[in-house]
């Protein structure tokens, strides 16, 4: 029989071929999953182990920061220990403080020549100095020590070469055969830096009558002064110095307080380091000093009293006012001062109260650091005694000058002035030109 079960006995191994896809097909999924599971498993294994890792690397970067910060407050410690102490440049300056300290002026010429017309009782002539030779006008040095931390001693000895051609009054324009060496204490004093900022300066100096004298400014800008300009505003004397600088957002006032010896007549002071009477002078300088309209301005003035005869009977009085404006490469300058002295002896016998006094108006140009040009007129009356009254001799000056600065401390000058000077009571006239060329080194 074909069928023996109701069944096609052909049938029977496709059926039993589809159980045997279906068992394998169970399995096949049955795999996959285990697989999935396993890959699962292992998936957050490596997951647990990665968290695991990075958990270390912050614990150990969370150390190191800690480490880092522990570091930077050492350093920081140090730093401020560092401050704490002094500078390189404050223990330098400290140790320089402690040795004597040298500078000065050096004023040379390679060319001086003087002509003119001079005019006396005696003669009438048109005379002249010629020099192209080098010379030596002034050395000027200053030894300074600091002998503590509030007290300080400054000598300045200066050699003085008399071989230029200043002429003046009543003496011919000649050329000077010899050179005169003169030495002289141009400074010698102790300054001490007393509490409430006063400084205290003791001994022989130049006090500030005249600020263009006392600063020397005519030095630095000029090489050689006005002709009677410079007895006019010269004075040195011996005595106390107390200064003071009052300072204000936008204001100074420093002001200089004197007890002096008193003061001989102009530049030759050769007893200021004596005193000829009992008498002493008392001399006050103010220099308040402001800023206005892009400007600096300093306005100068001076008053003084004292005695000037042996004897401390006669009255001497002297003031001068004037002010400095800067606006800035150009700067002007003028000053008025006045000497009052009270019986000044006639050569016929008996006195005469007497004065000099004078002007001067400076404008300075600076073009750039290497040069600059300055232009100054001074009118100036002396007294000079006469036989029955005093004469005055009057000095007209004109300056102009040229500065080269070859270092900043250290300038060439081409200076032409032009002098004319005439006696009251007599016939002396002066006229003369005067070409210079120096070098005024500071150091």
């Amino acid at each position: 029989m074909l069928y023996s079960n109701g069944y096609n006995s052909f049938n029977l191994p496709e059926r039993g071929k589809e159980m045997k896809y279906t068992v394998v097909l169970t399995f096949v999924c049955a795999f996959l999953f285990l697989s999935a599971e396993i890959a699962k498993s292992q998936d957050v294994s490596d997951l647990k182990r990665q968290l695991e890792e990075l958990q270390q690397k912050i614990e150990a970067l969370e150390k190191k920061q800690e480490e880092q910060a522990k570091e930077a407050e050492k350093v920081s410690e140090s730093v401020e220990e560092i401050k704490q102490e002094p500078s390189a440049y404050e223990v330098i300056s400290e140790e320089l403080s402690k040795q004597a300290v040298v500078g000065g002026h050096f004023k040379f010429f390679l060319a001086d020549q003087s002509r003119g017309d001079v005019t006396t009782s005696s003669f009438d002539d048109d005379s002249q100095h010629n020099s192209f030779a080098a010379g030596i006008s002034d050395v000027w040095l200053y030894f300074s020590k600091n002998l503590n931390d509030w007290l300080q001693i400054t000598v300045a000895p200066q050699l003085r070469v008399d071989a230029e051609a200043t002429p003046v009054l009543g003496s011919e324009i000649e050329r000077s055969g010899n050179a005169d060496v003169d030495t002289d204490i141009d400074w010698a004093y102790l300054t001490a830096r007393l509490p409430w900022d006063l400084e205290l300066k003791a001994g022989a100096f130049y006090p500030y009558f005249s600020d263009e004298y006392a600063s020397k400014v005519w030095w630095d800008e000029q090489y050689n002064a006005n002709n009677g300009l410079i007895t006019l505003e010269a004075m040195k004397s011996a005595g106390l110095e107390l200064y003071r600088n009052f300072d204000f957002e936008n204001f100074s006032l420093p002001v200089w307080l004197y007890y002096l010896n008193g003061e001989d007549r102009g530049i030759n002071q050769d007893k200021r380091y004596t005193d000829n009477n009992s008498a002493k002078s008392g001399l006050m300088h103010v220099a308040p000093e402001f800023f206005a309209f892009g400007s600096r301005i300093k306005l100068l003035g001076s008053f003084g009293y004292g005695r000037w005869d042996n004897d401390g009977d006669n009255d001497s009085i002297q003031w001068a006012a004037g002010t400095d404006l800067t606006y800035r490469g150009f700067s002007l300058r003028g000053e008025y001062m006045n000497r009052w002295r009270e019986d000044l002896p006639l050569t016929g016998g008996g006195s005469e109260n007497g004065e000099d006094k004078g002007w001067y108006l400076r404008g300075m140009y600076t073009f750039n650091p290497q040069w600059r040009a300055l232009l100054k007129y001074s009118d100036v009356d002396l007294w000079s005694s006469g036989e029955n009254r005093l004469a005055t001799d009057n000095y007209k000056v004109v300056s102009g000058v040229l500065n080269y600065f070859l270092a900043e401390s250290s300038i060439v000058m081409l200076e032409v002035n032009y002098t004319d000077a005439d006696r009251d009571n007599g016939p002396d006239e002066l006229e003369y030109w005067r070409y210079t060329l120096g070098w005024r080194t500071t150091f």
